[in-house]
């Protein structure tokens, strides 16, 4: 089953605001570093957040026409989680990409 992103979960102005960053600094890079809350089994997981990081990727490519040179992409699965694993609310917190400057 092929997993679908709604960008909406993201706030069109923060990946905006990536964008205009990449574009300004040209010699800047970033790792997206894509993340799962611990529902599903870790293969799983690992593979989900992979795609979660190659979709933010692909639509700062295509949306903002952001060089594909300056980004890199990495999933960790449920192996860091910013919440607990164990409510609704800390579930949709781990569920999240991250910027890391290379």
């Amino acid at each position: 089953m092929k997993s679908v992103y709604e960008f909406a979960r993201f706030l069109t102005n923060d990946l905006k605001e990536v964008a205009e960053t990449l574009k300004a600094i040209p010699e800047l890079r970033l790792r997206i570093v894509g993340h799962t809350d611990s529902t599903g089994t870790e293969e799983y997981n690992e593979k989900l957040s992979l795609e979660r990081a190659e979709a933010v990727r692909n639509y700062l490519i295509s949306e903002f026409g952001i060089a594909g040179t300056m980004l890199e992409t990495e999933g960790k699965g449920e192996a860091e989680p910013m919440s607990d694993n164990s409510t609704p609310e800390g579930r949709a917190a781990n569920r999240r990409v991250e910027f890391i400057k290379i």
